[in-house]
């Protein structure tokens, strides 16, 4: 009989279920404890503390860039025109 491999995560809620569904069936596993994995991190709220000085950092970081010649901004005409 052919045969194929699947790996997947199961919540530990729906553990048991699997291995009995799975001992019915006649499947064959194997059992491998994973680490849980590590939340996305997620931007901080606009009136934030922490969004105003990372607003604050990067404007400091893009004056460094552009005082060492590797940014290149626009004057006040340019960015009106765009507007």
């Amino acid at each position: 009989m052919e045969t194929h491999q699947i790996t997947a995560e199961i919540p530990n809620a729906y553990y048991d279920t699997f291995v009995k569904m799975f001992d019915g069936m006649g499947i064959k596993y194997r059992e491998r404890s994973v680490k849980p994995r590590a939340k996305a991190k997620q931007e901080p709220e606009p009136d934030s503390k922490e969004y105003i000085m990372r607003s604050i950092l990067r404007g400091m970081e893009e004056v460094r860039l552009w005082e060492e010649g590797k940014l290149e901004l626009k004057d006040a005409k340019e960015l009106l025109n765009e507007l």
